[in-house]
Formats: structure tokens, C-alpha cells, sequence
């Protein structure tokens, strides 16, 4: 009966072609959200680097005014033992000279002290300054970005109701991803029930595997850390803002899509012998049996994480684990020499 189910599943996948393809337009928008996001993120930093600056000037200035009360404390000192002098009958040709002396270095130390305070100033007025321009930059940028993210979301509904009722609905991969108690054990089951066997061979060269972030954030996790328990991780870990835009880090058809254990939502991409799982959305918009190019439209971070949600890839090729980054890498060299 499984093996029917497996014949069944490959037939049902031939027969549906490429699949659902996404629309250029809905590619381009996601590509936009997310050169905003990066901006916005590079601002908020800049941001926080002006703020904690003020925080440490304030002090700096504090000090100064604290020396410049001592300088005034001193110079009444001076002014008393002037006094002195004039009033003495007896008066050595040196003391004068000493008091000129002191007089002369704390006029030196007040003009220090002057110019410190000066370029202190300038350099508050500066970031404030920046601080404002900032300010108004990061506004526009957010409203620039909610209406981005409200087109894609727009359009995304708008494919939902009128995309042709071609998903697969795959029992084969449903019945492994059920019984499956970790991610090891679904890969290791797909690999073994060749359940994407015709994508094998449908052309679709191991060597043509080419990775882009699926994110704009920053790796937080790298492949081969030790996670909980000190057991080496398999993934990249990229810190992304709540709501963030996620889109397909590899060219290929999907072979999964949905809740998979506690790992959330899940999306797995064949290409060839290799498979990209993507999991940590909390929105996903794709289905299996859609064929995705880089950079279409998965899915949404969680927008109302109060921490930065974490998105992971991983990378398998005929079961193996791999490490994303190389591929990453590899594919940001070949676009720069284009």
C-alpha cells in the first residue's frame, strides 16, 4: 500500500509539471522589503551608537565642571594669600614670583579645560544633530516598509484565491513527516523512499546549487557550534527584526510544507541530490509542489516576538549535512564577477 502511495505521489507529481511558479512582481516586492528592513536595521544601530555616546558625554562634562569648581576654590586661595603678601612688611621677592607662577598654570589649565568643554559641546550638538536627521530617516523608512509588507500581503492573497488548485496533496510525505520524530529521521526517510525521485532526474544538475539569504539579518548560529546539551548544530541561525520578510534561499520544487514537531513551520526544497530545510516562520505562504526561484516569497517571521526571531537553514545533499554558508559564499563570489 505505501509503495502505491510512493507511484501515486510520483505520477501526481509529474502530472502537475513545474507547479506553481510565483509572479515576478511578488519577487521584486519581497527583494525591496528586505533592502528596507537592512536599512532600517543599520539605522537603529546607528542610533543606539548616538545614544549611548550622549550617555557616556554626560559624565565627561560633569567631571569638567567638578575640576573648573576646583580651579575657582584654588584662584580664592591665591586671592587670600595675595592679601597676605601685601599686608606683610617683609616682603620676599620670591613668594611673588611663586604666586605669579600658580596664577599663570591655572589660567593655562582654565583654557584647557575651556577647549575641552568647546569640542565637548560641538560634538553633542553634532549627534543631535545626526540624531534628528536619523530620526526622520527611520520614519519614513518604516512607512515605506508597512506598505511594502502590505503589498506583499496583498498580493500573496489575491495568488491564494485565484492560483489554480495544483498543490499536492502528498500523503506519502505527510504519512513520513507524522511518524517522524526528528529532523534526522524525515530526511533520512525521504532519502531512503526516494519520494523525490523524478526531481532527480528532472534535469536539475547537483552542481547548479546556488544559496542566497533567505533573510536580511545577521548569522547568529554557525554550522558545527555546539547547541543545547553541547551537541554540534547542523543550521544557519540568522537573527532577523520581528515580521521579517522570508524568501527561498534555492532554486528548486518543495517537497514539504507545514508544521513539522516543534521546529514550526517548515518548508523543505529539493534541487537535485541536495534538500534545503527552512524552518522558524511563523507565516508561510508556499505549498508543496511549488517551484520557487531565489528570493520568492516563503513566509513571515513572527511579528510580535519580543525578541529577535531566529530563522535556520540546513543543508543535506543525499542525507549528508552540509554547511550553508560555503554555499553562500560561493554564490556571492559568481554574482560579483557578473
Amino acid at each position: 500500500m505505501k509503495r502505491f502511495l510512493l507511484i501515486f505521489f510520483i505520477l501526481s507529481t509529474s502530472a502537475f509539471g513545474d507547479g506553481f511558479v510565483q509572479p515576478e512582481e511578488l519577487r521584486q516586492q519581497c527583494k525591496l522589503a528586505q533592502k528596507c528592513e537592512s536599512k532600517i536595521t543599520k539605522l537603529l544601530t546607528r542610533l543606539r551608537e548616538i545614544s549611548e555616546k550622549k550617555r557616556m558625554s554626560v559624565p565627561i562634562i560633569h567631571d569638567i565642571y567638578e575640576m573648573l569648581s576646583r580651579c575657582c576654590s584654588v584662584l580664592c586661595d591665591i586671592q587670600n594669600f595675595s592679601d597676605l603678601l601685601v599686608l606683610k612688611q617683609n616682603v620676599d621677592k620670591s613668594d611673588f614670583i611663586n604666586c605669579s607662577i600658580i596664577v599663570k598654570n591655572c589660567a593655562n589649565y582654565f583654557q584647557a579645560v575651556g577647549a575641552k568643554l568647546s569640542k565637548g559641546g560641538l560634538e553633542l550638538s553634532d549627534l543631535e544633530k545626526e540624531k534628528t536627521e536619523l530620526e526622520t530617516e527611520y520614519k519614513q523608512l518604516c512607512d515605506e516598509y508597512k506598505k511594502l509588507v502590505e503589498g506583499i500581503e496583498k498580493k500573496s492573497e489575491e495568488i491564494s484565491k485565484n492560483r489554480e488548485e495544483n498543490v499536492i496533496q502528498d500523503d506519502v510525505v505527510y504519512h513520513l513527516a507524522v511518524k517522524s520524530e526528528s529532523l534526522e529521521e524525515l530526511d533520512a526517510e525521504l532519502e531512503a523512499e526516494s519520494v523525490v525521485g523524478v526531481l532527480k532526474s528532472s534535469g536539475s544538475s547537483s552542481s547548479e546549487l546556488k544559496l542566497g539569504y533567505p533573510v536580511s539579518g545577521k548569522i547568529v548560529a554557525e554550522f558545527g557550534d555546539k547547541g543545547v546539551g553541547e551537541e554540534m548544530i547542523y543550521y544557519l541561525g540568522f537573527e532577523t527584526a520581528p515580521g521579517a520578510i522570508v524568501t527561498s534561499p534555492a532554486k528548486g520544487k518543495i517537497v514539504f510544507a507545514g508544521k513539522f514537531l516543534n521546529y514550526g513551520n517548515m518548508v523543505i526544497i529539493s534541487r537535485g541530490m541536495y534538500r534545503v530545510f527552512l524552518y522558524g516562520m511563523k507565516k508561510i505562504f508556499v505549498a508543496t509542489g511549488d517551484v520557487l526561484e531565489i528570493g520568492d516569497y516563503v513566509g513571515m517571521m513572527d511579528e510580535e516576538s519580543k525578541e529577535a526571531p531566529i530563522l535556520k537553514i540546513e543543508l543535506k545533499k543525499s542525507g549528508e549535512p552540509l554547511d550553508p554558508r560555503h554555499w553562500l559564499l560561493q554564490t556571492i563570489k559568481q554574482e560579483e564577477k557578473k
